[in-house]
C-alpha cells in the first residue's frame, strides 16, 4: 500500500513528526536502522533549556515547544517524565558575565522570564553549588524530559493509531522521477509515497545524498558521565555560560591552551526522576566514532567540580557518547527542499533537539497537510544554502 509519508529516523523528531501526521490520519511508515530512541536520542540528557537558545525563532519555538510537553503525557498516554524545575546558568568569569547580558536582555526582550542572580541567591537555590561562583541566570521556564521514554511514547502511539514502525530497516535509496520523490528503497523492500521526511540525525547528510541534495550536517562527538543515584541533590537544572559560548560558536575550542576548552568541555548537570546524575559534556568533531576517550571523561570530571564541589564524593557508574547533529550555521534545517518535490528536512538541531522535538513533529506535519504553522520558519529554510551537490 502506497504511504502518505515515510519519515527516515526512529529519534525523537522522527517519532514526533510520524505522531503528528499518523495523528491527522494519514498512512505512514517510519524507517530506523537501528531500534526505537536507540542512536543520539538514547544517548544525550533531557534538558529542556529555553536559556541555552538563540534569541529569535529558536528561542520563540523552544517556548512553544515547552507548551507543547506540559500537555504531552495526558495525550500520547505514555510516560515521559517531563517536569519543569527551572534552571541556573553558572558564571565563572567576568567574560562569560558579559556573554550571557548580551543572551539574556534580547531572550528577555522576547518575553522570557529571566534574571541574573548573585552567589548568595544561587546557592539558596542550589547548596551544593560552590562559594567561588561569581552568579548565575536564572530561569524558572527551564526543566527536563526523559528523551527515551517520550520518543518511545511517540512511537508506540503512532503505531496505535496505525503508522508502521520499520526498526533495524536501511534506507539504500530514493527514487525521484521529474524532481518529484515516487518511492524510498530499503532492506526490507520498497515503498511508494510522494513524501519523505529526512529525521535522520546525524546521518541526514547521507539520506541527502540519495536525493542529490548536501545537507551540510554532521555528527558532534559528546561525552556524558552517569553517577550513582541520589536523593535530592539538586532541584535546578545547570549549565555554565561556556556551555552556551562553545555551542554557537565552536571556534572558541580552538588555539587554546586551555586543555578542557580545546576538548569542547562546558558544564551540565541533570538529576533524573531516579536520582541519578547526567553530568556533561563536551562538543568535538570525530566523525562517526563513538570510542569513549578517558582524557575527555576526567577533564568532564575535573570541571564539574569547580561548580559543585560535592561531585568529588560520587562515584560514575558508566559513561557514553552520544552523536549531536551539527549543522554548519549552528541553527536547524526544518522544511521542504524546493529541489526535490515532497522532500522535507527535520535535522540539524545539535544540542537542541530534545527541547525542540514536539514543536518541530508539529510543523513538519502541518507543512505537509498544507496546514499554516504560526511561524516564519526563513532562518530555518533549507533554501538559505543553496540547493544540488
Amino acid at each position: 500500500m502506497k504511504k502518505d509519508a515515510v519519515i527516515i529516523g526512529g529519534g525523537i523528531i522522527g517519532c514526533a513528526t510520524a505522531y503528528y501526521l499518523a495523528r491527522a490520519g494519514k498512512r505512514i511508515a517510519l524507517i530506523e536502522q537501528s531500534g526505537i530512541g536507540e542512536g543520539t536520542s538514547g544517548a544525550c540528557d533531557g534538558f529542556v533549556m529555553m536559556q541555552s537558545k538563540e534569541p529569535g525563532l529558536a528561542l520563540e519555538l523552544a517556548m512553544r515547544s515547552a507548551e507543547l510537553y506540559q500537555g504531552l503525557e495526558a495525550e500520547l498516554g505514555y510516560e515521559t517524565q517531563y517536569r519543569r524545575k527551572g534552571g541556573l546558568v553558572l558564571i565563572e568569569t567576568e567574560e562569560m558575565r558579559a556573554v550571557m547580558e548580551r543572551v539574556t536582555s534580547r531572550q528577555a526582550a522576547q518575553g522570557m522570564e529571566v534574571e541574573f542572580i548573585d552567589n548568595a541567591r544561587t546557592r539558596a537555590l542550589e547548596p551544593l553549588i560552590s562559594d567561588r561562583i561569581a552568579g548565575a541566570v536564572h530561569c524558572p521556564l527551564d526543566g527536563d524530559v526523559s528523551p527515551i521514554h517520550t520518543t518511545r511514547a511517540y512511537a508506540k502511539r503512532t503505531a496505535e493509531l496505525g503508522g508502521e514502525l520499520m526498526t533495524h530497516t536501511l534506507v539504500t535509496g530514493l527514487r525521484i522521477r521529474d524532481g518529484q520523490i515516487e518511492q524510498v528503497e530499503t532492506t526490507a523492500g520498497s515503498i511508494e509515497t510522494n513524501v519523505v521526511v529526512n529525521a535522520a540525525g546525524a546521518w541526514a547528510s547521507l539520506i541527502g545524498e540519495m536525493a542529490g541534495v548536501r545537507i551540510p550536517v554532521k555528527p558532534r562527538r559528546g561525552h556524558l558521565l552517569v553517577t550513582e543515584a541520589l536523593s535530592d541533590a539538586l532541584h535546578k537544572e545547570l549549565l555554565d555560560a561556556r556551555y552556551i559560548a562553545i555551542k554557537h560558536d565552536p571556534s572558541l575550542a580552538e588555539n587554546t591552551t586551555d586543555e578542557t576548552l580545546s576538548l569542547g568541555v562546558s558544564l551540565s548537570v541533570e538529576q533524573t526522576l531516579h536520582g541519578n546524575l547526567l553530568i556533561g559534556g563536551n562538543r568535538e568533531f570525530a566523525g562517526f566514532d563513538t570510542s569513549v576517550r578517558p582524557e575527555v571523561i576526567r577533564a568532564i570530571a575535573q570541571y564539574c567540580t569547580r561548580f559543585v564541589p560535592a561531585l568529588k564524593e560520587l562515584n560514575v557508574i558508566r559513561s557514553f557518547i552520544g552523536l549531536r547533529p551539527y549543522c554548519e550555521d549552528g541553527k536547524p534545517i526544518v522544511g521542504p527542499v524546493s529541489s526535490v518535490s515532497g522532500l522535507y528536512l527535520a535535522c540539524g538541531h545539535e544540542g537542541d533537539g530534545i527541547a525542540l522535538a514536539p514543536v518541530t513533529g508539529l510543523l513538519v506535519a502541518q507543512m505537509i497537510l498544507g496546514e499554516q504553522t504560526g511561524f516564519d520558519l526563513t532562518p530555518f529554510s533549507f533554501d538559505r544554502f543553496g540547493q544540488a551537490v
